[in-house]
Order: structure tokens, then C-alpha cells, then sequence
């Protein structure tokens, strides 16, 4: 844990992965840009566009991504920012401000 109280993003997918493999890559990107862009590596932004979820800003994102009716993504704040998991792939990316 850092000062800020959040894990930081290396100590996160390490106790997630527990046995199975760590990510080769987990992209970060600005959140501003992923939204002028209209997309991100995960397709999150269209994914909750075609819901009606508005995405604004990085606690829109984890409130989404955290919603109980959510079962595919999993989200979490790390110090980097607001870390994402897709549970069907084994895909990260990481949302910065």
C-alpha cells in the first residue's frame, strides 16, 4: 500500500493472478484521451455507451465497472488510478487522470 492508502497496480495483478500468469502488458491510458478518442483497449467506452452509462471522469468509470449488475469487468483503485479487469479474457488496463 502506498500513503494514499491504494495498492499500486504491479502489487494488484500479482495477488490476483494467484497461479495463473501475470499480464504481459496492461496498457495505461488518460482517461481524457480514451474519451475524446471515443474508445480504449478494452472497448469499455462504447461497451458502456450502448448501455446509457455516461462515462465522464475516472469515478464514473469504477462506479460502472462496480455496479452489481456488472459480472464481466472488475475495477479497482490503485494508485496509478482506476485499474480494469474483463473477467472472460484476462485483459488490464489501467485509466489515468
Amino acid at each position: 500500500m502506498t500513503e494514499s492508502g491504494d495498492e499500486t497496480l504491479a502489487a494488484l495483478v500479482h495477488r490476483h493472478a494467484k497461479g495463473h500468469d501475470l499480464p504481459r502488458h496492461v496498457p495505461h491510458l488518460r482517461l481524457a484521451d480514451a474519451l475524446a478518442r471515443g474508445d480504449d483497449p478494452l472497448h469499455l467506452l462504447p461497451y458502456f455507451a450502448d448501455l446509457g452509462t455516461k462515462i465522464e471522469n475516472l469515478e464514473d468509470l469504477l462506479a460502472a465497472c462496480t455496479d452489481p449488475d456488472e459480472e464481466e469487468i472488475q475495477a479497482y483503485r490503485v494508485e496509478e488510478g482506476i485499474a480494469v479487469y474483463l473477467v472472460p479474457d484476462g485483459q488490464w488496463s489501467v485509466f489515468t487522470k
